[in-house]
């Protein structure tokens, strides 16, 4: 780290664009969780958050190589999503996994750039955390996925365990996001 005349700087890269890309893949993601819906169209569709994303992550890869990858997999979500609103329900469950795949590979390399972040700036327990959330996301993913296919006739209980799976997958994301928003307002000031 260093000064520079705008202010304190990381490999080059000016502090208030790092926190502007933290802000920017903040909101993405927000963006990707929320579905505001009116008779049946999305408003606010995912790839517009998955733009977002990777306009964020691309302010930030000069911090960790990490963010390159997380970038890449945001810009491919993109048309994944947009083919996903097409009325193709043959492609639905092929579109899905890979939108579970990429989420997954996206947010992994999200939280290991700010892991890598992290450890740079001598915050070891943002950096914990960042592993934990990183992991429990991807296991978290795959058991409802899993279980998604399990339930298809289970009935009832499917749809209590979906419940479930749903509100755990809310507290892990809103976890993500406090935690990107810890580092955008600690590190990157």
């Amino acid at each position: 780290m260093r000064v520079t005349g705008s202010g304190w700087a990381y490999e080059g890269e000016p502090m208030n664009a790092i926190a502007a890309g933290f802000g920017q893949v903040f909101w993405g993601l927000l963006l990707v969780i929320l579905d505001f819906n009116l008779n049946h169209f999305d408003v606010l569709p995912d790839f517009i958050g998955y733009i977002l994303v990777a306009v964020g992550l691309g302010g930030l890869t000069g911090l960790s190589r990490q963010f390159a990858t997380a970038r890449t997999c945001a810009w491919v979500l993109v048309p994944v999503d947009i083919v996903g609103l097409l009325p193709a329900e043959e492609l639905a469950v092929i579109v899905s996994l890979v939108n579970l795949v990429l989420n997954c590979v996206m947010m992994w390399y999200l939280l290991g750039g700010i892991m890598d972040y992290a450890v740079a700036q001598n915050r070891p327990d943002l950096a914990e955390r960042a592993s934990a959330r990183r992991v429990a996301y991807v296991a978290l993913m795959c058991v409802a996925a899993a279980l998604g296919f399990l339930a298809r006739g289970a009935g009832g209980a499917g749809a209590m365990l979906a419940v479930v799976i749903v509100v755990c997958g809310l507290i892990l994301v809103i976890m993500i996001l406090h935690l990107i928003h810890r580092v955008r307002t600690e590190l990157a000031v």
